[in-house]
């Protein structure tokens, strides 16, 4: 047997395993150690993270200005260390902007600027932003709404309906269904199915994709339209951003974007909710976002690699104890957008999680971003 085909049986193998893990109940995951948290999440990306995968399907197109297909990298934080640490962390693209100046930007020749990723996770962010937008706009009341006014067909027992708060902060108790995580990636919607979902009576924290699913569809309710499509004309129209594609009715995974889009999304939190003066969503929601946080005993985040002393809300994270004014959007292989207001700095990394077994790695760091924080931390630019 040659070395590259058992190559291969051993990283599908690892996939495998991986796969296996992402769909066990939180409970089991939960008597893991996040160093197998992280090694599932490094495999179960490599089945998700390219537009072709066989569990994606049903892309929808995102119009908008075609971007130049040349890459320029401004070097001013460029220098050995930084990349070392690109090499070493699977990073295929990355940002560094500070007062609104890229300071150091870097692609993987395969990256295509980022389009060539998926942003897993990150989708979620932007649903919760469009949430703020239609209560700006006077189509949601506000978060603590009960969500069967907007999807009448759900049933909860005891008559305790859910709010959308509950669905952003996934505090709603909902049962999910791993046929339906199967049938939602593939690009189709839960929408005949809703009086079949079960939610428990307790609504602690459990982090469940079908909560922003669920927000997809409440969307489309409201605007009369497809959530792509919602997507496209109060994100991506207004804000003149790049072409992109995603999956049309998931709302929780796979929006293939330029870096340079998701640098605009981190931004509109440094400039409360304006993109180049032109107010996209309000500075009143988005301090909502920024406060509105469930702390959790346990809740693993691939950005700290721990599942201690994180937080969440509407799909922002914090938990960095060395960094601790940078808050974050992340997706599943370390998709993430890292944002500190303090020194108006949006980092974008994209990419893979460096697996265990390979001979360069930063796993053995204390979090997969500590040596790349510390460079930019010490750095005269800065």
């Amino acid at each position: 047997m040659s070395l590259i085909t058992r190559g291969l049986i051993y990283k599908s193998i690892l996939v495998s395993i991986g796969l296996a893990f992402w769909l066990l109940p939180e409970s089991i995951k939960m008597e893991f150690s996040d160093e197998i948290r992280m090694e599932a999440n490094a495999q179960i990306n490599d089945w998700l993270s390219e537009p072709d995968s066989f569990l994606l399907s049903g892309f929808d197109r995102l119009n908008g200005p075609q971007e130049s297909s040349s890459i320029t990298v401004d070097n001013d934080l460029a220098h050995e260390t930084i990349e070392e640490w690109i090499e070493k962390s699977d990073t295929e693209v990355l940002i560094i902007q500070k007062d609104g100046v890229i300071l150091y930007e870097s692609y993987s020749p395969d990256s295509l600027r980022g389009r060539a990723i998926n942003g897993m996770s990150m989708v979620k962010n932007l649903v919760a932003i469009l949430v703020g937008i239609a209560i700006d706009e006077g189509r949601i009341v506000s978060q603590y709404d009960e969500v069967d006014i907007y999807l009448p067909e759900l049933e909860f027992s005891g008559g305790a309906a859910i709010s959308i708060r509950d669905l952003l902060n996934h505090t709603s108790g909902i049962e999910e269904n791993l046929l339906s995580i199967f049938s939602t990636l593939g690009g189709s919607s839960l929408i005949a199915e809703l009086s079949s979902i079960n939610f428990k009576s307790e609504k602690k924290f459990s982090y469940k994709n079908t909560n922003y699913h669920l927000l997809s569809l409440l969307l489309s309710r409201v605007y009369q339209k497809p959530f792509h499509a919602i997507v496209e004309d109060k994100l991506w129209a207004p804000m003149k951003l790049s072409e992109g594609e995603i999956i049309g009715s998931s709302g929780y995974c796979c929006l293939f974007a330029t870096a340079r889009t998701w640098l605009a999304i981190g931004q509109l939190y440094l400039d409360r909710g304006k993109y180049n003066g032109t107010q996209i969503v309000s500075r009143a929601w988005l301090e909502i976002m920024l406060s509105d946080s469930e702390y959790p005993d346990r809740f693993f985040a691939q950005t700290t690699g721990t599942s201690r002393a994180n937080s969440y809300g509407y799909h922002i994270y914090r938990g960095l104890e060395d960094y601790p004014n940078y808050f974050w959007i992340e997706g599943m292989g370390l998709q993430v957008i890292m944002i500190d207001p303090m020194n108006k700095i949006v980092i974008v990394r994209l990419g893979e999680i460096p697996s265990w077994f390979r001979s360069q790695t930063n796993r053995n760091d204390k979090n997969l971003l500590e040596d790349l924080l510390n460079i930019i931390a010490v750095s005269s630019v800065l």
